[in-house]
């Protein structure tokens, strides 16, 4: 069952619930600007060299984090938002379909100052002669395979930007973004989402629209429902843009967590530096097909626990952010978490051997369920009950039965139409 935003724990899902708990704060620092030619092309062999190791640093370029862990949402030397440069990055694998199309978009974008940085991750496919044909218009990095968190640091590193927008290279930006951005803008903000409007692999649109909201989240709305329930309402990568402030010292945090996707790093870091605006449109274009890890076309009865131990570890991220920042993280909050507890339902249903939580039940899966359900985190009421009844089902339920809902939940393209109607007609979705 999907509700007006079906957030899932995972770094690469249509929205997250990221699984912290604590309060945001905002903060000061200055940001350091890197002198980077606007338009380049380069063949990188260092870029093997970035990488995210337990205990280690990413190798941003900057002068400093600051003394104190608070940092400034507010761009160094930024006196108007009409001033801003806006800089989007684009990592790029094997997607010679579509990266075209993502570089054309960010070029399109209507604003004075904006910079494109690509970097091809390696592909093996006929991607790096498309973005050849870009080298007049962008900033195009060819780097050994290391991955998608090396790319974007290794793009983020030759950018200038006051604004950071990492672009997967198989979505499309809407030209007026940065426009929408400047219309919200507010010096206590390090990050700005909006909606994401979905469309297939040859770029139509479905209809669908992440996430859905059942009512536009504000800041403090965020903040309460970050500490109370180790959850808030994000899209992913492409639909986020961040101050530089705030990503170089993402990049420069150390750090145990790893993870594939920066998602996971930026997307739960934001909450304790600074407010999150959200702009309740579609401004860029999320493209769901076979080839990204994301679409949840099918179900894996493997994923809802790999989803439930990143979902752990991300926490623990957040705990060890929050700590640097001096922030009180709530450590009650994950159990009040209606996402992470579908997943934990999920998980040792499908799955029990697999099951990353020892000594979990039914019983005190339901008993997490209660109290979520009462827990706000931005769901209407019939949304938040109607997960409760959900994972009931799915923890007491037959075995073809558990099997029908959580692929129901998690794989939308096998959702028959009458639970659409059904969901609806109920207002659990629009």
């Amino acid at each position: 069952m999907e509700c007006a935003y079906d957030t899932i724990c995972g770094a690469q899902a249509h929205s997250l619930a990221l699984l912290f708990g604590a309060d945001a704060t905002n903060s000061c620092c200055n940001s350091h600007k890197a002198e980077i030619p606007a338009r380049r092309m380069a063949f990188e062999p260092e870029a093997t060299n970035i990488w995210w190791s337990a205990g280690m640093s990413l190798p941003v370029k900057s002068e400093a984090i600051c003394e104190s862990p608070a940092l400034s949402s507010v761009p160094a030397g930024l006196r108007e938002i009409s001033e801003a440069t806006l800089s989007i990055v684009i990592p790029n694998y094997n997607y010679a379909r579509y990266v075209g199309t993502a570089i054309r978009s960010a070029l399109e974008v209507r604003w004075p100052k904006v910079e494109v940085i690509v970097v091809d991750d390696g592909s093996t496919d006929d991607s790096w002669a498309i973005i050849q044909s870009f080298a007049n218009e962008a900033t195009i990095v060819r780097q050994p395979n290391a991955g998608q968190v090396a790319s974007c640091i290794n793009g983020f590193r030759r950018s200038s930007g006051d604004f950071v927008i990492f672009l997967d290279s198989d979505d499309r930006l809407h030209p007026d973004v940065m426009t929408e951005i400047a219309a919200v803008w507010s010096p206590n903000a390090c990050k700005y989402q909006f909606q994401m409007r979905v469309i297939d692999a040859a770029g139509n649109p479905t209809g669908g629209v992440l996430p859905q909201y059942y009512k536009c989240p504000k800041p403090e709305d965020i903040r309460a429902w970050v500490k109370g329930a180790a959850s808030y309402p994000t899209p992913p990568g492409s639909g986020n843009a961040y101050t530089r402030s705030f990503v170089e010292y993402v990049f420069g945090f150390k750090t145990g967590f790893v993870d594939r996707a920066p998602d996971s790093y930026l997307l739960a870091a934001a909450p304790a530096f600074g407010d999150i605006i959200t702009i309740p449109k579609p401004i860029v274009d999320y493209r769901v097909h076979g080839e990204n890890y994301a679409a949840n076309l099918r179900l894996d009865e493997t994923r809802p626990g790999r989803e439930l131990s990143l979902a752990q570890r991300r926490r623990a991220y957040f705990l060890e952010v929050a700590r640097a920042v001096g922030i009180d993280a709530n450590p009650e909050a994950l159990e009040r978490n209606l996402i992470f507890t579908c997943l934990r339902a999920s998980s040792y249903a499908l799955r029990p051997d697999l099951h990353p939580i020892q000594a979990d039940s039914a019983a005190k899966i339901l008993r997490s369920a209660l109290k979520a359900g009462r827990c706000p985190q931005g769901f209407s009421p019939s949304q938040s009950w109607a997960l409760v009844v959900w994972i009931v089902f799915v923890a007491l339920g037959p075995r073809a039965l558990q099997r029908s809902l959580v692929t129901w939940r998690y794989a939308p393209s096998q959702r028959p139409d009458w639970i659409r109607r059904l969901t609806r007609a109920l207002r659990i979705t629009r």
